[in-house]
């Protein structure tokens, strides 16, 4: 009998626990693992069935089931979490192909001594980005780099390095071939333009001066000409004194001169012999008088 009554009271404290334990579970672990526990715990009071006034072998027959059911969801729950745990872990680990490559920029000028960063967009986000490739149509113009500035989900930050001037293009593309849009990138020396702009501006500013120089002096030796041809016309229209006086003093000397012509002869002589055995002397202003004209040998 006072074993009856320790198995009794054992029984209660059992039952009772396992409802407390199990009335905060369901707070704690869930709705079913709560439930689960109550109900053993009362499995265990026999005060239990005493009130409700229950058989307790059919109790005892129906609540095992009960527990079996929702142990038995419990554990179904409980693989089924477990199972899209290892999908997502699946899925997490799972190496993910890139699908697309894109640029948000299609031209860009650059100078040769500036550097310039541009966004790469990368579909999946998640996707692999180890094995990219970074192209150029020309190395020797330009190079695309990998930089560690920006690098984030589904965008990574590359720098475009100018390298010489000219034009080339730039892209990237993935171990599964898949390519970007190509970026065109023309690189210039703004330093060397400015210095040939300013040596231009030199030039014509000379050739300008040159212009200015060589009509300056086709002036000055346009009036210089004027004024001498002024000079020698006057020149020209003022008699010289000296040389009338010589011609008149020629002319002068000439009156009573004697020279020789042949009777048939055209042409007066001063020397006898020229004209021959047949020449005569006459004065010379009968000669010309008659319209002779001096001989080209002895008279000139």
């Amino acid at each position: 009998m006072e074993e009856a009554k320790n198995e009794y009271r054992v029984r209660n404290i059992c039952g009772g626990l396992f409802i407390f334990v199990g009335f905060f579970g369901i707070f704690i672990y869930g709705i079913l693992p709560g439930i689960f526990m109550m109900l053993v715990g009362i499995s265990l009071l026999p005060i239990f069935y005493k009130k409700i006034k229950l058989n307790t072998k059919y109790m005892q027959i129906v609540l095992p089931i009960i527990l079996l059911v929702i142990l038995t969801t419990i554990i179904q729950n409980g693989n089924n979490n477990i199972s899209e745990t290892n999908t997502n872990i699946i899925q997490g680990n799972k190496i993910l192909e890139i699908t697309s490559l894109k640029f948000d920029e299609s031209e860009i000028e650059l100078d040769i001594k500036e550097k310039k960063d541009i966004i790469l967009i990368i579909s999946p986000e998640k996707a692999n980005i180890d094995n990219l490739e970074f192209c150029t149509s020309n190395n020797e113009i330009a190079i695309l780099e990998k930089t560690d500035l920006y690098n984030t989900e589904g965008n990574i930050n590359l720098r475009i390095k100018p390298i010489s001037e000219g034009i080339c293009e730039v892209y990237v593309k993935s171990k599964n071939e898949i390519e970007s849009n190509k970026v065109t990138v023309k690189v210039i020396d703004n330093e060397r333009i400015e210095q040939e702009e300013q040596a231009r501006k030199e030039a014509e500013a000379q050739a300008e001066n040159e212009k200015q120089s060589t009509i300056t002096k086709n002036n000055n030796s346009a009036e210089k000409q004027s004024t001498t041809s002024t000079n020698n016309s006057d020149t020209v229209k003022k008699p010289n004194t000296s040389t009338t006086s010589a011609t008149e003093t020629n002319s002068n000397n000439t009156q009573g001169k004697e020279v020789y012509r042949t009777p048939t002869g055209k042409r007066y002589h001063f020397d006898p012999d020229c004209g021959g055995k047949n020449s005569y002397q006459i004065t010379l202003d009968a000669a010309k008088s008659a319209g002779l004209t001096p001989c080209k040998k002895c008279a000139m």
